[in-house]
């Protein structure tokens, strides 16, 4: 067994190798800039057929933030190749910001692609570092597939709470003063996902009658009367993960498709 994995990380050694090489070389990190979008513009058009439906519902209500002009600003952190111009609603003025210059003339094919849209300007810049946008100066940030990758999650969410107006106008007011309080976040997730409170409280409440009936256990050894217990404890956690899962496919897949066929 330990030859096989020897072989096996030997095996990914080596593969791994010429990456490693051209990184040490100062290369790596241009193929990849340079190549990526290329990549992207291939990638997109397949995820845009798919996710279409869900953009549209995601972006319908974007004109809803216009500003008191009634032109929407509408900045996009990591734009790509310009995927969500579609989406975006008639005149709403963009502006791009990406770290990756060689974007930009996928942006510009994109923009000639989608005549509904003023566009601004595109920045080349990181999400944690978008100083060439003015504070309070945009009514919507928009970034798709891009907390995942950013150094700082944090930090580029701080940029994105600068440049945001403080006020969106809109019959459902929003502050960027209003925080969501940790009681109301634990709440909605526990909404989200109503098997993980029950998996942890269920966890907690074997292991406290495990741990009470301890002095009750009579001739049964300390160490297997604690077997018993974590057993207990682990197939109800286990439970209540396999019921999550099933619940969250009946949530996505199963609900949507047989039982809200006619909702537009």
């Amino acid at each position: 067994m330990a030859l096989t994995v020897f072989i096996l990380q030997l095996a990914v050694c080596i593969l791994a190798f010429p990456m490693y090489l051209l990184n040490f070389l100062g290369i790596w990190s241009w193929i990849c800039r340079t190549l990526f979008p290329h990549f992207l513009a291939w990638v997109s058009v397949i995820y845009n057929e798919k996710m279409a439906s869900k953009k549209r519902e995601l972006f319908s209500n974007l004109q809803e933030f216009a500003g008191p002009s009634g032109k929407l600003s509408l900045l996009e952190v990591g734009c790509g190749t310009g995927t969500n111009f579609k989406f975006y609603p008639p005149g709403c003025r963009v502006t791009c910001v990406d770290p990756n210059p060689n974007f930009e003339k996928f942006l510009i094919k994109s923009i000639a692609e989608n005549r509904h849209l003023e566009f601004e300007r595109f920045l080349v810049a990181a999400g944690e570092n978008m100083h060439n946008v003015a504070d309070g100066s945009v009514d919507v940030v928009v970034c798709t597939l891009v907390l995942c990758s950013v150094k700082s999650q944090e930090q580029t969410l701080q940029e994105v709470y600068r440049v945001l107006r403080p006020k969106m106008s809109s019959d459902n007011q929003w502050s960027a003063d209003k925080d969501e309080s940790q009681l109301s976040r634990l709440i909605r997730k526990s909404r989200d996902s109503p098997f993980v409170p029950v998996g942890i409280a269920g966890f907690v409440a074997v292991v406290s009658y495990g741990l009470y009936k301890l002095k009750y256990r009579r001739d049964q050894k300390m160490s297997i009367h604690l077997i018993h217990m974590r057993v207990a404890a682990q197939g109800f956690v286990v439970g209540s993960v396999t019921l999550g899962g099933l619940y969250s496919m009946y949530q996505d897949y199963i609900r949507p498709r047989f039982f809200n066929v006619t909702k537009k």
